[in-house]
Order: structure tokens, then sequence, then C-alpha cells
């Protein structure tokens, strides 16, 4: 079945730790929760900036608070990080402790994630490369090499 909507990538940390840092810097700017992530969903395009702009126009209109929204947003996506974002979001708003500390750890987090997620994918390159070396490239190789040898020797 076809769907008329585009299909989004796949959310990384390292989008998530971007959001993040982006909000927090916000935050340390002066500028309220909302105003942060106004301004990052307006500068950005991803699925993610499309998911929190959608959860921000929900707890905007009342139809869902504004915890509720984005661990939909973390569900959706199904992102961890986004979780935690979320958690530390709703605590800090009901306890009027200050978010920006909270994120910036939570942005640390989440890049030293995104990175050891990086390390391993090129870690298993090597043995991706292997694959078609071996099924593609080695036996024209072979064939390259042998079949004048074969030829001269009469073999053929």
């Amino acid at each position: 079945m076809h769907s008329l909507e585009p299909v989004q990538p796949e959310t990384t940390l390292g989008e998530v730790a971007e959001m993040v840092d982006m909000v927090r810097l916000g935050l340390t700017a002066g500028l309220s929760f909302d105003a942060a992530l106004d301004l990052y969903c307006e500068h950005r395009s991803s699925g993610l900036a499309t998911e929190l702009a959608h959860a921000r126009m929900r707890w905007r209109a009342g139809a869902a608070t504004r915890g509720d929204a984005l661990h939909e947003v973390a569900a959706a996506l199904g992102v961890r990080a986004l979780e935690s974002f979320a958690v530390a979001v709703e605590e800090a708003m009901e306890l009027g402790a200050p978010l920006a500390d909270a994120l910036e750890a939570q942005g640390r987090e989440c890049r030293r994630a995104h990175r050891a997620r990086v390390e391993r994918a090129i870690e298993r390159a090597p043995v991706k490369i292997l694959i078609p070396t071996g099924t593609l490239i080695l036996p024209a190789l072979l064939l390259s090499i042998m079949g004048p040898l074969m030829a001269a020797g009469g073999m053929i």
C-alpha cells in the first residue's frame, strides 16, 4: 500500500544531540523552552523537527500536555534519547529546575552514544568490503592472470 506522505529518514542520535544543543543554547541565551524549540523547528527540515513542530502545536492547542506530546514524539521516532529528553523537560517544567544544565549533560551523552555507534559502523566496514572483493574482484583477477598462463602452457 502506498502512502502519500514523504518518507522521513530515520532519526539519528546525532540529530537528537543537535536539537538538544540548540535548545540548550536558546535557553542560555534567555529564550523560553517553547521559543528555543520554535527556533530549532523553523530552521531544520528533518523528521525530528517535523514531529516536534506537530507536538508543539498539540500542546499549544491544549490537545496534550507538553510532557505527553514529547513522549509521543519519542515513541513515534523510536529514539531512546528523546524519551530522556521528554522526562528532563517535564521534570524541569514541573519543579522549576534549570533545564539548560540538564540538557547540557544530556547533549554530551547523546554525542558520546552517537560517536560510539559511528565507530562501530566504521569497524564493520572492512568486513563488508570483503564480500564484494571475494565474490567479484578475486575471480576476475584469477581469470585474468591464470587464463594467459594456461593458454601459453597449452592447457586450453
